[in-house]
């Protein structure tokens, strides 16, 4: 090897471990308890905390249908996670960490053009092998995929990089660190062809999640998601179903706020009816016209209270 090619050879090695290391404290695994998607298996994938509230970016088809879901950073903290927003056409959905603080690395998303040969890096969590990095290049732009009867994934990048189940939902990174895509899928028996979502679809995917949230005149004004009930608990209230919706933060002056409803507390039922996960709450709300009685348990007692929506 000729000197010219060991000084070529150290600067690729180079500005891939600079951009593991910049982003890497960011990546982070998510668990989904039941979740299962539509020929796409959730149970485990990755994601990149992309602001310092707490707000994760990964694939939709990791967290559909979950009923709980928990996200570990590098440095062996762990977190409830919730869904905010979520959208199957873009295979996107944004996870909040309520419990989190403001103390979280967090991932510079890209804003700059992508060329055809540029070197990416992935970095998430494939067959449960955290925190695994592996690199090559843009192989193309544009690409569109079925990933399931009746959905089609379109503008997709096109890499080399070897994808593998557990890293959907992990970032793509440019040389300089900077996330340039969310990792979503391989081609069946395809070695070397593996897709993102680039980032101008997931800037436009958080904006719409943004303004449906501004715009949800009957939202209760909480953070929550679908929890197991304590089944003596259970029992001892006659509570049929096997999981309530655990209030993770409540929004200052809000519905829930006013009727006094606290972080830790678990919905059990709103307007008379059972609710055991994020979409019946939601369900409930577009049901209802000004106002509906809620039901809860907090610690083992239960409680009731009216929300003015």
């Amino acid at each position: 090897m000729t000197e010219v090619e060991r000084e070529a050879l150290d600067a690729y090695s180079q500005a891939v471990a600079n951009a593991a290391e910049r982003v890497g404290p960011a990546v982070v695994k998510i668990e989904a308890a039941g979740g299962r998607s539509r020929g796409r298996a959730g149970g485990q994938g990755s994601g990149v905390i992309f602001d310092s509230s707490g707000r994760v970016l990964t694939n939709e088809h990791v967290v559909r249908g979950a009923r709980s879901l928990t996200v570990s950073l590098a440095d062996g903290r762990h977190f409830p996670a919730a869904v905010e927003g979520a959208d199957p056409a873009v295979d996107l959905a944004v996870l909040r960490l309520p419990a989190a603080g403001h103390s979280l690395p967090v991932a510079e998303l890209s804003r700059r053009g992508l060329r055809v040969g540029q070197l990416v890096v992935a970095i998430g969590n494939p067959y449960g092998l955290n925190w695994t990095v592996t690199a090559g290049v843009v192989s193309a732009l544009g690409r569109r995929l079925p990933v399931a009867p009746g959905l089609e994934l379109t503008n997709l990048i096109q890499t080399d990089v070897s994808i593998n189940p557990g890293n959907s939902g992990g970032p793509l990174v440019d040389g300089q660190g900077r996330v340039v895509g969310i990792t979503t899928a391989i081609m069946p028996y395809a070695r070397g062809v593996g897709f993102a979502v680039p980032v101008s679809t997931a800037l436009g995917a958080l904006a719409r999640f943004q303004e449906r949230r501004s715009h949800d005149g009957f939202r209760l004004g909480i953070t929550g998601m679908a929890y197991p009930l304590d089944r003596g608990v259970a029992r001892q209230h006659r509570l049929s179903q096997e999981s309530g919706v655990l209030v993770l933060e409540v929004a200052n002056d809000s519905p829930a706020a006013r009727a006094s409803l606290r972080p830790q507390d678990i919905i059990v039922a709103l307007a008379g009816r059972a609710v055991g996960s994020v979409d019946e709450v939601r369900s409930a709300l577009e049901r209802a016209a000004e106002g509906l009685e809620v039901l809860f348990l907090r610690g083992t007692r239960l409680g009731k209270t009216k929300v003015v929506l």
